[in-house]
């Protein structure tokens, strides 16, 4: 589609990850906080945080996977 001026962003493999690795600090947060909100006894505020912590999981996992993608595909 390049033709009609969009080309989409192709990250390199350090950028994807960072990108990752961004996002297992985010669970790591998200862990600590849910703890808290268990120990502060606010349990709606607690599976919010498990909620995005499962989410950044899930970007992790997504951007792990295109960097097994891309090697695929430089190796063939």
């Amino acid at each position: 589609m390049s033709s009609i001026g969009f080309a989409p962003r192709v990250e390199n493999e350090m950028d994807q990850l960072r990108t990752a690795y961004r996002s297992m600090n985010d669970v790591a947060r998200n862990l600590s906080n849910a703890a808290q909100c268990v120990r502060d006894n606010d349990p709606r505020m607690a599976a919010h945080h498990i909620r995005a912590a499962e989410w950044h999981v899930a970007q992790a996992k997504q951007a792990i996977a295109l960097i097994g993608q891309s090697k695929r595909k430089r190796k063939t």
